[in-house]
């Protein structure tokens, strides 16, 4: 039997990662608030600031956390999609989180999946993205961190957070196959 090497274990963590799309979306949050507690719910550890809407979500996240950083804090940002690479979702003071540490939180993460998948619950990549930077702010000691909200609605995985601040930019007629076909459907969408 050959042991992997530590490169060869970071390449298949992150295309575990990257494999988790196949899952689709999922709206919920059983998954979350349950991967959440099995890795000692790390998003309780700071405070939030939780930004949502269908335009502008991401800029205002960006803004914010530069304010927040230009002020003194040590601030985690979580925004969806990347731009050039994914690393870009999750930084801490303008940082993105590095491959090594990208590569053992999938790690960590993966055995977690994998046991609440042998009870039928399987994870989707958002709430897998999601965990894994509440995990690194933890970590990381942040002051504060701000989540972009998702695709939306009310069972956004990023919901498992008690913001301090919660911010709405405007809300237009987006994903409809998921979260209904009229804007006071997203804004309060429940899963089917």
């Amino acid at each position: 039997m050959r042991f992997m090497t530590p490169e060869e274990r970071k390449e298949l963590d992150l295309k575990w990662l990257a494999g988790l799309q196949m899952h689709g979306i999922k709206l919920g949050l059983e998954n979350i608030t349950e991967l959440l507690r099995k890795l000692g719910n790390p998003q309780r550890t700071y405070p939030c600031i939780h930004v949502a809407g269908s335009d502008g979500k991401g800029s205002t996240c960006e803004i914010i956390a530069s304010v927040l950083e230009k002020s003194g804090f040590r601030v985690g940002l979580y925004t969806s999609p990347e731009v050039l690479d994914f690393r870009e979702r999750i930084a801490v003071n303008g940082e993105p989180i590095s491959e090594d540490r990208e590569a053992r939180l999938c790690g960590r993460l993966k055995h977690e999946c994998d046991d609440m998948a042998e009870s039928g619950r399987q994870c989707t990549f958002f709430e897998v993205t999601t965990a894994m930077a509440m995990m690194h702010f933890r970590d990381e000691k942040v002051d504060i961190a701000v989540f972009e909200v998702g695709m939306g609605g009310r069972f956004d995985a990023t919901n498992v957070v008690t913001p301090l601040v919660s911010v709405i930019s405007n809300i237009s007629l987006e994903h409809t196959e998921y979260l209904g076909d009229t804007i006071e459907k997203i804004a309060s969408r429940r899963p089917a």
